[in-house]
């Protein structure tokens, strides 16, 4: 296919957006330079890293959309786990052992959508055959001498080996590998770049890590490349998010909620203690039967309480695209502790309201947070609660002209950044990424 650079830069910026394996954080900043100088794809690591590019390799074996993305992450791979910073001397066993761990990883994390480019790329068989998924059903079209690299390929590919043990275990076996197949084989990413990385991309990639803990991509590996069982195991995974999210958020709508006299007077379950015997109190009945003194126990009663709610502000700018799913789950759960209606925003604050567990909305796509900051004045809002990815334009003094600080609260989204919030002060809580 013959690509145009606007149409690559087109690509990148769409998954900068779906933000696959936290690819956003370095991918955003980088420099998209198009030269021959490098033969795929590689991230030059300096203060501003470049992302260089070579047209004809694209042209010549990019098919789709998903091929430009897969060779995308798969150089973001490199640098997230500083390869070429770890081992300070190539050899080609070593370029196949991290390429085809780096390979796996995609294809566990992403399946055969992405994948499917390394059937296509790598066609060779021996040790050429590590760097691609190949199916069990395709395993009979292999000469049985072949059937060693066979079985190292499932291993990989089901996550049973990281760089080193692989690396270790070709060294060993270097004698069975024809050098000459070796030469052949082109490398994807950036392999030669031994240059110590600067101190902002090292805490960006620290970051970036910090937030994965591994699931989907570096444990668990019996049920990678199936589709019934990884979407098993992301239900899982969410369920198990979700429950820590509902945590961590409910914490943050208690210090926002204030009265909301819309609303009619709450009953609220209270306790106290009297000199009557209560069933609720087992301590109390206990008590009792030993001395047959009536004791002080816990009764309960309702009293009229005020209805509380929380204001929000939820981002559905387009940068929200791959989260807004999970954050209008986890905001569904607390709509009781929401005031109606719910208020959204891109470039101006619109009503939202849940249908049926949905959250309706209008979007523009854009992103301006000084909308909500107008909007807040407008309505005098005591408190409130801004629910966004962080991906929005400097805040200024001037935009937070009459409004109090600590009246505001963000939720940041677990793929988002809070620095700008972090900047003036603004109190902030972002979702674990697992």
């Amino acid at each position: 296919m013959k690509w145009t650079e606007k149409q690559i830069r087109y690509i990148i910026q769409d998954m900068i957006e779906e933000n696959p394996l936290a690819c956003r954080a370095l991918l955003e900043i980088s420099e998209i330079v198009f030269t021959e100088k490098v033969p795929t794809m590689a991230v030059s690591l300096s203060a501003k890293p470049v992302l260089n590019i070579n047209p004809i390799f694209c042209n010549q074996h990019l098919k789709t959309e998903n091929d430009v993305k897969t060779v995308l992450l798969h150089e973001f791979l490199h640098v997230l786990l500083r390869h070429t910073e770890k081992y300070k001397i190539s050899t080609p066993l070593l370029n196949i052992a991290l390429d085809a761990i780096i390979n796996s990883i995609i294809y566990r994390y992403k399946g055969l959508e992405y994948a499917d480019f390394f059937r296509r790329f790598y066609k060779g068989r021996g040790i050429q055959a590590l760097l691609k998924p190949i199916p069990v059903e395709e395993f009979d079209i292999y000469l049985p001498t072949e059937g060693f690299w066979l079985d190292l390929n499932r291993k990989i590919y089901s996550g049973k080996y990281c760089a080193d043990d692989l690396f270790e275990l070709l060294t060993y076996l270097r004698k069975k590998i024809n050098k000459r197949e070796l030469l052949e084989i082109i490398l994807l990413g950036n392999h030669d770049d031994h240059v110590k990385t600067p101190v902002n991309i090292r805490d960006i990639l620290d970051n970036t890590l910090k937030k994965m803990d591994g699931v989907l991509i570096w444990n668990k590996p019996a049920s990678r490349g199936i589709d019934i069982e990884r979407k098993q195991e992301n239900q899982d995974i969410m369920k198990f998010r979700m429950h820590k999210w509902q945590k961590s958020t409910f914490r943050l709508l208690n210090r926002c909620l204030v009265n909301d006299k819309r609303v009619k007077t709450e009953l609220t379950t209270c306790e106290t203690l009297l000199p009557v015997l209560s069933s609720h109190d087992s301590r109390a009945l206990a008590r009792f039967n030993f001395s047959r003194i009536i004791p002080l126990s816990k009764t309960e009663y309702l009293t009229n309480d005020n209805s509380q709610r929380v204001s929000i502000y939820l981002d559905v700018s387009g940068s929200m695209n791959s989260e807004i799913e999970a954050v209008v789950s986890l905001l569904s759960f607390f709509k009781t502790y929401i005031r109606m209606p719910l208020w959204v925003f891109s470039n101006d604050v619109e009503k939202a309201r849940f249908v049926k567990g949905k959250l309706e909305y209008k979007t523009t796509f854009g992103t301006s947070i000084s909308c909500v900051f107008d909007h807040l004045r407008k309505n005098k809002t005591k408190k409130c609660l801004i629910v966004t990815d962080g991906y929005v334009e400097t805040i200024t003094d001037s935009m937070l002209e009459n409004l109090r600080k600590d009246a505001i609260n963000v939720l940041v989204s677990a793929d988002g950044n809070p620095a700008v919030f972090k900047q003036v002060g603004i109190p902030y809580l972002q979702l674990e990424k697992q």
